[in-house]
């Protein structure tokens, strides 16, 4: 099966599909006023610069209950995950914000047969050594 992307441990593919990304770059600025003009902008590098991904997942035909539960639980530990792109291309290291579940059609257990899924990153520098345990127990 084919990858769309990769967050960390979770694998986007036809199961946990990825119906939309969106990302946004953006520079950071430290702001320095000067008495009798203009204030002066020094680069800080680059921001936050937010990446969003969308997807649904079908429960009853495909599974993929253990994708949300997996993402819960890697936004829950906050550490830095790698973001790749299908073609392995790397996007850099990301924190999980958000993940926002929309549940339709429920069956009578109350899960959704269709499940739309939103995961809020942020772009963060590389994680330092001393991190490496806590990402990798997201893998186990």
């Amino acid at each position: 099966m084919t990858a769309l992307m990769s967050l960390g441990p979770v694998v986007f593919d036809l199961v946990a599909n990825l119906t939309q990304h969106e990302n946004k770059a953006a520079s950071a600025f430290a702001k320095h006023e000067v008495i009798g003009t203009s204030p002066i902008y020094e680069s800080t590098g680059d921001d936050e610069s937010p990446f969003t991904l969308k997807g649904v997942i079908h429960p009853a035909h495909f599974g993929g209950m253990g994708t949300l539960a997996t993402l819960e639980a890697a936004r829950q530990a906050a550490v830095p995950l790698p973001l790749m792109r299908g073609d392995f291309t790397p996007l850099g290291w990301v924190l999980i914000q958000n993940v926002t579940q929309t549940n339709d059609y429920l069956d009578p257990q109350g899960i959704g047969r269709e499940i739309e899924f939103t995961v809020e990153l942020l772009r963060v520098g590389s994680p330092g050594v001393g991190m490496a345990s806590s990402i990798l127990r997201l893998f186990s």
